[in-house]
């Protein structure tokens, strides 16, 4: 147990978003964990005091995975084994881990945000206010994990759009092209 009664939360994957979403969650109140592949990421991270503990938090109540699209569906399911709550992602390709996984607890989500800086050093908290949030629930995502998923995202300030994943990557490809 830690030693401050604060909900948890985490961010798998310490880029620029998972970053940004580490800095929103402690601004929601949040201890935040933080893992990522790059060692180096997760001592700047702690070092910035952008998270507060190093790796999952097993009881968090919510976890982002924010890395590189290839390795979502990987990282996905690597938090719902290893974490006990609700777990969301940020990739901007919804189709195949919609159909890839079949947890309830799993609640794909895009937020239509960014920066022109890159990683930790563009992480900013305000990244979300103001931003679309797009969640492509599945249909397996139970509606409890989806409240989860929304009210977060809407203290990050974001307004939340709710779609299916293959509307959301049809739009995704029309607005990049």
């Amino acid at each position: 147990m830690s030693a401050s009664n604060k909900k948890k939360a985490n961010v798998f994957g310490l880029g620029l978003i998972g970053g940004s979403l580490a800095l929103a969650l402690a601004d929601a109140g949040y201890d935040v964990g933080g893992h990522d592949s790059d060692k180096s990421k997760i001592d700047t991270a702690l070092e910035r005091e952008i998270i507060s503990f190093p790796g999952l938090y097993s009881d968090a109540e919510v976890t982002f995975v924010a890395t590189p699209v290839g390795t979502v569906a990987e990282a996905v399911l690597e938090s719902l084994t290893l974490t006990t709550g609700v777990v969301t992602d940020v990739g901007s390709v919804k189709t195949a881990i919609s159909l890839h996984v079949t947890d309830p607890r799993f609640v794909p989500g895009h937020p239509m945000a960014g920066s022109e800086l890159d990683g930790l050093d563009g992480a900013d908290a305000s990244m979300f206010a103001g931003a679309v949030w797009v969640l492509t629930p599945t249909a397996y995502s139970s509606d409890a994990a989806f409240a989860v998923v929304a009210g977060l995202v809407a203290k990050f300030g974001a307004e939340i759009v709710a779609m299916d994943a293959e509307q959301h990557d049809d739009l995704v490809a029309v607005v990049s092209h």
